[in-house]
């Protein structure tokens, strides 16, 4: 899922909890592994072209989700910052799960058992289609009746 639905779940999971800024740094942390094929692929000296993959609706080399896209590395991070102060552990564990939920419905490549590719998920949902913008406004219609209760 695109950036956006991934704020908006923030949002959500933020007015659930009462934890704002921990449940958006679990919902949008997890992103972070997308800039290890930036660096691979030498990205980073080629901004317009950067911003091409970012904004695009492929992943040109199938490897942006890895190693924070992955059950396991959900389980151990989840873990770690559980023991060290359980109620943000919880949160940002919560945005966590929420966004590889969300990647997982996504119609891009995803593998949630990284660096086991054998099980491959490719969710129903196009990657920022129609689709995804309808599940957006579902998300912000969402927030908008929990911000009213």
């Amino acid at each position: 899922m695109t950036l956006p639905t991934h704020i908006l779940a923030g949002f959500i999971i933020g007015k659930l909890t009462g934890d704002f800024p921990t449940a958006l740094a679990g919902s949008l942390a997890v992103d972070v592994d997308h800039a290890i094929p930036y660096i691979r692929h030498g990205m980073l000296r080629k901004p317009r072209r950067l911003l091409q993959t970012i904004f695009g609706k492929t992943d040109p080399w199938g490897d942006q989700r890895n190693v924070f896209h992955s059950v396991f590395s959900w389980f151990v991070i989840s873990l770690l910052l559980f023991t060290v102060q359980s109620r943000f552990g919880s949160v940002f564990s919560i945005a966590y799960m929420v966004h590889l939920v969300l990647d997982a419905v996504d119609g891009a490549v995803f593998y949630p058992f990284f660096p086991f590719k054998k099980f491959v998920i490719k969710g129903p949902v196009p990657y920022a289609s129609q689709q995804e913008i309808i599940f957006d406004v579902c998300l912000l219609s969402v927030f908008l009746v929990l911000f009213t209760i």
